[in-house]
């Protein structure tokens, strides 16, 4: 049977639609934004002036996804670029209730090629499926929810405990997550045939909140991928000259979630020949709390999808010191550039005793006792980097394309 995927925004499900393809199993793909050079917005980047051209070509490639049939694509909407808008400003609200809207609009716009006479299954993302996966039930339509987080009850009852000692750490927009939020997640769990989520942490924290065995005997775990057509072919990793500064990394939304105040506690302890910090991503901190740390940081808002592969490589260690994620194919990326990890146990397993080490508790101390060992062993720091392209390839396309095959050889799809 065929499957047809959905996604307001991106994230990773351009993937598993590529998967679905080549497993000759796609129905259709439904995403806000696609690179279509031919059609609007991206008809811009040809009459707009060199320098804002640039700009665009590289936000606009942000959304290329060549191995995908555009035949099989569907698109529509602005509602998206109107969200990214708004997250750029700062504007967290704003871009809150614009992403609801969008996600209202998107399925209104899919409604029809859900309700048609073709046979074909639905595969939906947390936050924006509820309204599909009702539609769909009524065309007797099996459905998967991709959970690319963990339930946002574990999420808010770790976030009070940090908040207990990290307050000044926190913007509204990152500190709890809605009650109404979390009902429309138990109603998302209600409507969904099978829940695939991304990590072995993720699906637990499913399974520690709901009580119901209907809902945890649909979860399974559908580990991701990172992109090939960006991290396929990196070259070897270098090792560091013993008098340098062991460089490290952190990647991702800088917010408490992730860990970022552990990360910066533990760069303002070593000293700069020691250790050196950059962070690439959207500040969602206060900015006087990152203020006292901005001089010992290289800060890079957003870079385009293009640059990450050369600026991981030309780093040593990745940091994710997260409390709570679905899955960190930021990891799986940083394996393949030839980056050792340092990271906590509520992402992706992906580090083992080859390629760096697994934090045994969040904490500044335990973050800093880690970059402190890979800073004073330099041959192991290098064996790490060494081994971690071997391990990416565990996280390849080829094994989430047939970890996508088993579940749905397992949910009598194929």
């Amino acid at each position: 049977m065929s499957v047809a995927v959905f996604h307001p925004g991106t994230q990773h499900s351009w993937q598993t639609a590529l998967a679905l393809q080549q497993l000759g199993q796609l129905e259709w793909y439904a995403t806000s934004i696609f690179h279509q050079p031919d059609r609007w917005p991206y008809r811009l980047e040809r009459y707009a002036p060199e320098v804002l051209a640039a700009r665009l070509r590289a936000e606009f490639g942000r959304f290329s996804h060549p191995g995908l049939d555009p035949a099989l694509v569907r698109t529509g909407g602005l509602a998206e670029w109107f969200e990214r808008i708004a997250n750029r400003a700062g504007f967290r609200q704003l871009a809150q209730r614009i992403d609801a809207f969008g996600n209202r609009r998107f399925v209104a716009q899919i409604a029809a090629e859900i309700a048609s006479e073709q046979n074909f299954a639905l595969w939906g993302y947390n936050g924006s499926s509820r309204h599909a996966f009702e539609l769909a039930k009524q065309h007797g339509r099996t459905c998967i929810l991709d959970r690319t987080i963990g339930d946002f009850r574990v999420y808010n009852a770790m976030m009070d405990e940090v908040a207990e000692r990290y307050g000044d750490w926190f913007v509204p927009t990152e500190r709890r997550v809605e009650q109404r939020q979390i009902d429309l997640d138990d109603r998302e769990y209600q409507l969904a045939d099978r829940i695939a989520v991304g990590s072995p942490f993720a699906a637990d924290t499913l399974a520690s909140v709901c009580n119901d065995p209907t809902i945890t005997s649909k979860v399974r775990v559908v580990r991701y991928c990172y992109d090939e057509l960006l991290f396929g072919n990196m070259p070897r990793p270098l090792s560091r000259p013993s008098n340098q500064p062991v460089r490290f990394l952190f990647m991702g939304l800088v917010i408490p979630r992730k860990g970022i105040h552990h990360v910066l506690e533990a760069i303002a302890q070593l000293p700069p020949n020691a250790a050196e910090l950059t962070i690439v991503g959207d500040l969602r901190i206060p900015q006087h709390t990152f203020a006292r740390y901005a001089d010992r940081v290289t800060y890079r808002r957003t870079v385009p999808r293009s640059e990450v592969p050369a600026i991981m490589a030309s780093h040593d260690v990745l940091l994710l010191p997260s409390y709570f994620e679905g899955a960190g194919i930021v990891l799986y990326e940083a394996l393949a550039a030839g980056c050792a990890l340092i990271q906590s146990d509520r992402c992706a397993d992906a580090v083992t005793a080859e390629t760096g080490l697994l934090l045994p508790e969040l904490s500044t101390d335990a973050l800093l006792q880690a970059m402190i060992t890979a800073i004073e062993d330099r041959a192991q720091l290098t064996g790490w980097r060494s081994a971690a392209q071997q391990a990416a390839l565990d996280y390849t396309f080829a094994r989430y394309r047939e970890n996508i095959a088993g579940l749905l050889g397992e949910s009598g799809l194929t």
